[in-house]
């Protein structure tokens, strides 16, 4: 019997999923644990697997499209039976005016009857605000590339992709797609519109100066833009993973309250020993390994950093596993290198090494940037001198590291000489470590960094 396949939730703080390319075509079969889809996450890009064997007789959600955790994606069955009831279903399910996995624009939702809400693919709050807010049906001068009626050169897009550009009034057959295989999604129409790509210019002799969502001056409809004046505004959506950034750090920071040490180092012991162990070798070991290394070091003499908040409790965590936070295009993310203070330095370089590249390609699982009980931020690569950072839950402690600078010092014999400094900040969770708790550790850590043979001992 036909039964809906749901979006399952393939990490612990996904609340939606983008269907970036299916992986079984409609009529094929496939067994259980088969990979039917690849779903884009808050965090990374995940394989859906078959809960069980079947044929794939419907796509619901299509490729570039949105469904929350518990919304149906696809129709499964035996070979030959029929999927339309259950698609019809869904679509209306969804909203009986709007494709399926279309969320309804915020403004059509305010001006709606009041009704009992019905489950939807993507909830609306997920939908960012349009520039141009819809008011009630699509504008008439608008291509209707939706219907039966629907040329058919436009080219590949999402229905969500469809529905904001007859909202915004653009002309979706003149955007580029920057989806998979050259398909339109959503950005692409807002990219368009931000750079003054109405339904009207291309009538009046197509794109404006410099292109699909370019910074230039927007073409308003039936009126000139001035070239003097300002470039516009954009509004830029919230991806899944900047709102997760967003909604964790912020319950941190307003949470757990914050205290910060201070202390600079003389590098210089550390970046000789990193450029001894680095002779000879193919690929030089980062200091970030070193860093994290040592940090390990420190957190064996001061258990108690490696600890977690959990009310009625402090959990004291056993394994040592260290987050080290990475810069990617559209936000933070922090790979774990897992039980540290049991391995070397060649050994964590290679483990942050093969995570980093995993999530620069947004491939890493939850398993691999969760459960950090002690986090690494450098901008020091930036030029960065200092900084404050944010805890990462579940820790109770994060080390910001800034650039190692040549200064001048006064030596303990009164002498002026120059030393690589480092500055580094300790910022602590209060409720777990105390300020003079936070500063022994500090003081090991320290000790450890500018004397890094103390860590054999």
């Amino acid at each position: 019997m036909a039964e809906t396949l749901l979006m399952m939730a393939l990490s612990p703080t996904m609340s939606q999923g983008t269907i970036t390319k299916w992986k079984v075509a409609e009529g094929a079969a496939f067994t259980a644990g088969s990979v039917l889809c690849e779903v884009e996450t808050d965090k990374a890009s995940m394989d859906y697997e078959a809960p069980k064997g079947a044929v794939l007789l419907k796509r619901i959600v299509a490729e570039g499209g949105k469904a929350a955790v518990g919304d149906p994606i696809a129709v499964i069955g035996k070979a030959g039976e029929d999927p339309g009831p259950l698609a019809a279903m869904a679509e209306t399910m969804a909203s009986p005016s709007v494709p399926a996995a279309v969320a309804v624009a915020p403004s059509a939702v305010e001006t709606a009857p009041a009704m009992p809400r019905a489950p939807s693919f993507a909830s609306a709050a997920s939908v960012p605000v349009a520039a141009a807010p819809m008011a009630g049906a699509p504008d008439a001068a608008a291509p209707n590339l939706d219907g039966p009626s629907a040329p058919s050169s436009y080219p590949p897009s999402s229905p969500l992709a469809r529905a904001v550009a007859r909202e915004l009034g653009i002309d979706i057959r003149k955007v580029r797609g920057s989806g998979p295989n050259g398909r339109v999604v959503e950005r692409d129409i807002r990219s368009a519109a931000a750079g003054g790509f109405a339904a009207g210019s291309a009538a009046a002799g197509g794109l404006a100066t410099g292109g699909l969502g370019a910074r230039g001056p927007a073409v308003a409809q039936g009126s000139a833009a001035s070239s003097s004046g300002p470039a516009p505004d954009r509004r830029l959506p919230v991806s899944g993973k900047r709102a997760v950034i967003a909604k964790r750090l912020s319950e941190s920071f307003y949470t757990a309250p914050h205290f910060y040490l201070k202390r600079r180092i003389d590098a210089g012991p550390l970046m000789a020993l990193r450029e001894t162990a680095n002779a000879g070798r193919d690929k030089p070991l980062s200091l970030n390994a070193f860093i994290v290394k040592l940090a390990a070091e420190a957190i064996v003499r001061h258990p108690y950093v490696n600890s977690t908040w959990e009310g009625a409790t402090i959990l004291e965590r056993s394994s040592i596993d260290i987050g080290l936070a990475v810069a990617l295009p559209d936000g933070l993310i922090t790979p774990v290198a897992r039980d540290c203070a049991r391995k070397g330095v060649a050994a964590i370089d290679e483990e942050l090494s093969a995570l980093i590249a995993k999530a620069k390609e947004r491939g890493l699982a939850p398993s691999e940037y969760e459960g950090a009980g002690f986090t690494v931020t450098n901008l020091g690569s930036f030029g960065v001198e200092e900084f404050t950072a944010i805890i990462n839950p579940p820790g109770s402690a994060i080390l910001a590291l800034g650039a190692a600078l040549k200064e001048p010092f006064v030596g303990g014999d009164g002498t002026i000489g120059v030393r690589r400094a480092m500055a580094l900040t300790l910022g602590c969770d209060h409720r777990v470590i105390d300020g003079a708790a936070g500063a022994r550790f500090l003081a090991t850590l320290v000790s450890l960094l500018e004397e890094p043979g103390k860590a054999l001992l």
